[in-house]
């Protein structure tokens, strides 16, 4: 074919060409200038064949301006239009998704401008560039599925439109179900609720004492001596109930709700790593586990764990310190997997739990000094938190879920979270996992779902985790970490209703 490179537009030009169309419309300019870096700016003639049928190119186009007609070839050899494309179109999509050869042609129906992008070379632009191309990729994908299911939903088997009578109305088999208003007691219930935790936190238990302890006689306290019937989450308790006798017909939401309790999933996770049903490799989620151990086995498990529900002595009693525990533990780890898309970096655990899991030493360092947390309920108890559980309880949170997740057995990677998730700069294995979820805590920490009332100070730019994963994963190294540190805020903000939503 014929294809010529476009001379006499500079890029402030082609830049202005590609803000009017579709594919472009949340591009920054600096974006858009890195995506013409990455990709070739073409003119082509008319009557031009931009795509071969039957050819194998891995090549993606974007017209940016003209049109383009999309010819297949029949058995007789005569070429028939199957449509024709305008400015903002993409075609040539489905070579990136698969290895089959193009099915049909594309030719060129006048003089058009034509940006041609190789995905090798967009996998070695930034992430953010990466994210939004493809983001916007699939968007397409998807606009084009739900038109082909409209066609096929409109016609027979035999390719002919079903006819349908003015009077005929489509089966309504799924009825929507209206949420009840919530009653006047309900509205009133939290509020009371509030109120009555305001009289307890003026009620607070006594500063304990400074403790000097050992920190082998503070491990064998941990590991021998400490009870390990931690509680778990009594909505989340409430919503397993259902799955916990019968068949279990819908075996992604049970996982689903195991994965919203760090106890619960810990508890999977060790029954899972056991030597009864170890296999060759670690266990590292919930779905894995349920696979290992059996759904049944799971149910007899979890209808044991799911009794051991809020205690009133947990965190003093203060129920909106345990519902802070819980929220921010499961925020954590979503923000955590959604930095992982976002740098689109593999690794084999389970991010999100092992953000769910990091904070898990504080259930026990509970037992261990029970009048220590309801402490950070006071306005004046701005301090470190690690720095304070050391010297009021004997050692920090971090070190504490580190001993009592090995006691259980669970994997090394979700133990060296545990243990360095505030301090990324000393962790030596599993740095990526540490660091995303190092990172997730202090961006959910920023945005105020913090354990207490008191969230602390956030300077997120200064973080060694930055260092870690620009020298852990290549193509972050070019990174400008003020914007990264925006843009993420910015996909915070789209959903962050949804990313802190706790039973």
């Amino acid at each position: 074919m014929d294809l010529e490179k476009k001379k006499g537009i500079d890029q402030g030009q082609q830049i202005e060409f590609l803000k009017k169309i579709r594919f472009f419309e949340d591009f920054d300019q600096h974006e858009l200038k890195q995506f013409l870096a990455v990709s070739r700016w073409l003119k082509v003639p008319a009557k031009s064949h931009i795509i071969k049928e039957n050819s194998m190119e891995k090549v993606f186009y974007i017209l940016v301006r003209g049109s383009v007609a999309v010819i297949k070839t029949k058995k007789n050899g005569k070429q028939t239009k199957l449509t024709s494309l305008n400015a903002g179109d993409c075609f040539g999509e489905m070579a990136m998704v698969s290895e089959n050869k193009r099915t049909a042609g594309v030719v060129t129906l006048e003089e058009s401008f034509i940006l041609r992008v190789d995905p090798e070379i967009i996998n070695n632009a930034s992430v953010f560039l990466q994210l939004k191309f493809y983001r916007r990729f699939c968007e397409i994908l998807v606009s084009r599925l739900i038109v082909a299911n409209k066609r096929l939903a409109g016609t027979s088997i035999h390719g002919k439109e079903e006819v349908r009578q003015p009077d005929e109305k489509k089966p309504n088999k799924i009825k929507a179900v209206k949420e009840p208003e919530p009653t006047p007691a309900a509205q009133e219930k939290p509020e009371a609720e509030e109120v009555r935790q305001k009289l307890r936190v003026d009620d607070l238990p006594p500063m304990p004492k400074r403790k000097k302890i050992g920190r082998q006689k503070m491990r064998h306290r941990i590991l021998e001596r400490a009870r390990h019937d931690l509680p778990v989450n009594p909505a989340v308790s409430a919503l397993l109930s259902p799955f916990l006798s019968g068949s279990c017909e819908n075996t992604r939401q049970f996982s689903e709700l195991i994965s919203l309790d760090p106890v619960i999933s810990a508890k999977v996770l060790q029954t899972a790593n056991s030597s009864f049903y170890r296999r060759s490799t670690v266990v590292l989620s919930v779905p894995h586990a349920m696979v290992t151990v059996g759904i049944k086995q799971i149910q007899e498990l979890l209808a044991q764990e799911t009794i051991k529900i809020l205690k009133n002595d947990l965190f003093g009693g203060f129920t909106q310190l345990a519902k802070s525990f819980w929220c921010h533990s499961v925020t954590v780890g979503r923000v955590a997997e959604l930095l992982r898309d976002i740098i689109r970096v593999k690794i084999l655990e389970d991010v999100y739990l092992a953000g769910l899991l990091h904070d898990f030493g504080m259930l026990i360092l509970d037992q261990l000094e029970p009048n220590f947390y309801p402490q950070l309920l006071r306005d004046d108890f701005k301090v470190n938190l690690s720095e304070a559980e050391s010297e009021f309880v004997g050692v920090d949170h971090g070190q504490a879920g580190q001993w009592l997740g090995e006691k259980m057995g669970l994997p090394k990677p979700y133990l060296d979270v545990m243990k360095f998730h505030h301090q990324p700069e000393k962790i030596r294995d599993n740095i990526i996992l540490t660091a995303l979820v190092h990172l997730a805590d202090l961006f959910t920490k920023e945005r105020g779902c913090c354990f207490g009332d008191n969230c602390p100070e956030i300077n997120l730019e200064t973080s060694f985790a930055w260092i870690l994963l620009q020298d852990q994963h290549v193509p972050f190294r070019d990174v400008n970490i003020r914007d990264f540190i925006d843009q993420v805020h910015a996909e915070l903000d789209r959903d962050w209703q949804g990313l802190s939503y706790v039973p």
